[in-house]
């Protein structure tokens, strides 16, 4: 098992109604709003990198509603493509429609451009297509607001004990690129999550 942690540029609140850098859009990657949480379209290289076991930790940017912090993460169950995604039964939800929170299951039924994305991520599809990673639902969870209120006067501090540095920024320790954590690093980042 190793660990994944990354920015997620595109997320501002756990808050679902408000969640969408105020364009009435909520935002669906990862995608918490149904069961099982998944991650299918940001940061594909780095979910070339997952595989079933690992954790996926998300973090806030700066300008977010909430202060910087991690908001979620999930234990990745299986890694599938987008097709096989749109024909399991259970991810359903997921696909990707004329609704507000859209899913993040990026083709329709054939394996063609799903043109609900609204070409948003047309540039990249034939690389996001591939990889689909759907969370286990024990051992993956959303943050509350209120966890984040509570988590996040400590994770700059928490990051650099965990992750070894110095800085004052989650940027500091968390590359642009992300990083990649091993699983005693896993392990002390949940503890404090749940502490």
């Amino acid at each position: 098992m190793k660990g994944i942690i990354y920015i997620a540029g595109s997320f501002e609140t756990v808050r679902s109604a408000t969640c969408g850098r105020g364009k009435e859009w909520i935002d669906n990657d990862p995608h918490f709003w149904t069961i099982p949480p998944t991650w299918g379209i940001c940061r594909n290289d780095l979910r070339r990198k997952a595989e079933p076991g690992d954790i996926v930790f998300y973090v806030l940017p700066m300008h977010a509603k909430h202060p910087q912090c991690i908001f979620g993460y999930i234990k990745i169950n299986e890694i599938i493509t987008h097709v096989q995604a749109w024909h399991q039964p259970n991810l359903r939800s997921k696909r990707m429609g004329n609704k507000n929170p859209n899913g993040n299951i990026i083709v329709t039924s054939d394996g063609t451009y799903n043109r609900y994305d609204a070409g948003a991520h047309l540039h990249m599809f034939e690389r996001v297509k591939g990889r689909y990673a759907v969370g286990d639902i024990k051992h993956s969870r959303l943050l509350s607001a209120e966890e984040i209120e509570r988590l996040a006067p400590d994770f700059v501090r928490t990051l650099s004990r965990v992750m070894g540095g110095a800085g004052n920024r989650a940027i500091d320790f968390i590359s642009r690129a992300g990083s990649i954590l091993n699983e005693k690093q896993v392990n002390q980042l949940l503890i404090w999550i749940d502490s």
